[in-house]
């Protein structure tokens, strides 16, 4: 029994620490904690205020309690059990966020909402000026998709904490307030941008006739644009400009000539203006800007003081210009010309200066060469004159791609020789002349030619062919076939005749040629046809035997004559029985082989002729004439010679019966 008693008293004794801990202790104020404002930015300032906390002891204060983007603060409670700080809201993604005010007797929590939000590196803009996009509060590694209006202008990423920064360029847009729109497929948030009129204009600077280039962009749109150049309206490419949809605008004009000033270019919509500033610069140009020894060069001068002397030199050296007194005009303008004086190949500077403002301009010196004569015979000797190749150089010249003379320049770059004209065919060559860096050239026309008299004919005529140029045996030929051979005199020319051959009418080549040269001239055939033969037998409807023979009355042409006659069954001749060509006769009988098989009277044969010239010229056929063939069996004659012997001798033997039974007179 004791033994009882005393197992309860140790188990009242081991339990009673746990009963008294499961006796509820007096409640104390609960913690509470406030946030203002409750959302809002990264960067936001937000007063954070709580009670009921114990006083005297340390508290932290945690934004985003329990997440990777948790950061905390430390303050001590108020004697009255308050707390009271601000919290500036960190970088992080938008949504929701704990924030926790916990000391090491109690804790008590309020939520912030991260809102997303952007902001631009300027509030106002020019077309076409790069701006910078910044963000906070979107969500974390998520595309950006940033739009001016509606055109997408740029793409970007958020990093972790749902930040970015992107650049764009503000694309053509009309004058006033744009949206700038950024998008990560959960929050859309827009600011917006004033966009300003403004031009520039490319280049900024130039003597006057310069192009200028000018954009404009930030106008009203669908306006009038006016360009002014020094105040002044100027003709513009295009004549009538007028902003687009977006308000930009591009035009050029031409900077007014004689200016020395620095003048003002603006565009104007009649509301909205915009200026760019040009600067005159002093300038000469020459025309050409590349010459040969003696070629004329016009120097024009723009931008220099007014009313001032104008001292011209090349590479230093005065040169003699027309007018020899050079003075600018009240505009700065001025014009002179001189004649490009001996001098080495390659660039040289043409400098105008009035004493203060100067210019210089790159000359190029050409080489080139003089021909005297420019064309001859072969064996000719030929005056080479060259200027503008390099000083003190030795100089090769080449008739065609044939080594001629060696020469030398002087210090001026410039040289004279001769040369004789190679065996070549006739026609141009190029003769060259080069000092090993530059070339010139210069055209020599050999002279060959060849005449024919006349130039047109029948065949049989007469050709008389002269020609010069030629050296040696020469050969001519009509078509492809020789015709004459002959030989030049020592003065290369030549003079032969021969009769035209039997060919076609139309054009026919003449060569003459030489060992060397090759020249065509050309010869024309008449392509007059001959006469139409006129039938004379058989007469039309005619009978003959099967070897007819025909006749038609003869024609005469200048180039020869010949005859074709043809046979055939219908009078259209779609079908030909027989054709002769070439016949020299106005007749023809048909050979043995050739005979005509008989025709009743309702099938004629048909015939009928035409005439064929020595140069193909043929005449229209005759009008043709119809006959028949008709003839006795073989056997048929026979039997009628014999009739006819019989009947013969049966009427001389009853002759002499007659005399035989006549009575005597007695």
């Amino acid at each position: 029994m004791k033994r009882r008693h005393r197992l309860a008293a140790l188990f009242i004794i081991a339990t009673l620490p746990l009963a008294l801990l499961a006796i509820p202790a007096k409640p104390a104020l609960a913690a509470s904690v406030t946030l203002s404002p409750d959302n809002g930015e990264v960067d936001s300032l937000v007063h954070v205020s709580g009670t009921g906390f114990t006083p005297g002891s340390t508290f932290r204060t945690y934004f985003a309690y329990d997440t990777t983007f948790e950061t905390a603060s430390i303050g001590i409670v108020a004697s009255d059990g308050t707390i009271a700080h601000f919290l500036t809201i960190p970088e992080a993604p938008g949504g929701s966020y704990e924030v926790r005010v916990q000391t090491s007797h109690e804790y008590a929590s309020d939520y912030f909402t991260v809102e997303p939000s952007i902001e631009l590196s300027q509030t106002s803009s020019l077309v076409d000026e790069q701006l910078y996009v910044y963000g906070n509060g979107f969500r974390a590694s998520r595309g950006i998709t940033f739009r001016f209006d509606n055109q997408i202008v740029a793409t970007t990423a958020t990093n972790t904490k749902g930040s970015f920064s992107a650049i764009f360029r503000v694309p053509e847009s009309e004058l006033g307030s744009h949206e700038v729109t950024a998008y990560d497929n959960t929050y859309r948030l827009s600011t917006r941008l004033s966009v300003s009129q403004s031009i520039s204009i490319t280049p900024d600077r130039g003597p006057t006739g310069t192009k200028v280039t000018v954009n404009g962009t930030g106008f009203r749109d669908d306006h009038d644009i006016t360009i002014t150049f020094d105040e002044e309206e100027v003709d513009t490419s295009p004549p009538a400009i007028t902003s687009d949809g977006n308000g930009s605008f591009t035009a050029s004009f031409y900077v007014p000539t004689c200016l020395n000033r620095t003048p003002e270019v603006s565009a104007s919509d009649g509301r909205y203006t915009a200026d760019a500033e040009f600067t005159i610069l002093a300038s000469i140009t020459l025309s050409p800007d590349s010459a040969s020894y003696g070629d004329t060069v016009t120097v024009t001068g723009t931008g220099f003081r007014s009313n001032r002397v104008i001292t011209m030199t090349l590479d230093d050296d005065g040169i003699i210009t027309s007018p020899v007194l050079v003075r600018s005009d009240n505009t700065g303008c001025f014009e002179v010309e001189f004649e490009l004086p001996a001098s080495t190949n390659g660039a040289h500077t043409v400098k105008a200066s009035d004493g203060v403002n100067s210019d210089s301009a790159s000359l190029t010196t050409l080489p080139s060469i003089n021909l005297t004569p420019t064309s001859g015979p072969i064996g000719a000797e030929v005056t080479t004159s060259g200027t503008g190749f390099g000083a003190n150089k030795v100089v090769t010249i080449r008739f065609s791609q044939s080594h001629v003379r060696t020469s030398a320049t002087d210090a001026s770059g410039s040289f004279t020789d001769y040369f004789e004209v190679p065996q070549n065919s006739s026609g141009n060559y190029s003769i060259s002349a080069s000092d090993g860096l530059v070339t010139a050239n210069a055209t020599f026309t050999i002279t060959t030619s060849i005449e024919l008299e006349p130039d047109t004919g029948h065949v049989a005529t007469l050709i008389a062919v002269t020609g010069t140029g030629f050296t040696g045996a020469v050969t001519i030929r009509y078509d492809e076939v020789i015709v004459a051979t002959t030989s030049a005199d020592a003065n290369g020319a030549f003079a032969i005749s021969f009769p035209t051959p039997a060919s076609r009418h139309g054009h026919h080549s003449v060569t003459v040629s030489d060992s060397v040269n090759t020249i065509e001239a050309t010869f024309t055939m008449e392509s007059e046809a001959p006469p139409v033969p006129a039938l004379l037998s058989p007469e039309n409807g005619a009978r003959q035997n099967s070897r007819p023979s025909f006749n038609w009355e003869s024609v005469t042409d200048p180039s020869g004559v010949s005859y074709t006659l043809q046979i055939a069954p219908d009078h259209s001749f779609s079908t030909l029985l027989l054709e002769k060509q070439g016949l020299t006769q106005s007749q023809y009988t048909l050979a043995r082989e050739e005979g005509l098989h008989a025709t009743d009277r309702d099938t004629p044969y048909y015939w009928r002729v035409r005439a064929v010239d020595e140069a193909s010229n043929e005449s229209t056929w005759s009008s043709p004439r119809s006959f028949f063939v008709s003839f006795i069996p073989q056997w048929a004659v026979y039997v009628l010679i014999v009739a006819i012997s019989v009947l013969i001798s049966v009427l001389v033997s009853r002759k002499v019966w007659h005399k035989g039974s006549k009575p005597s007179p007695d």
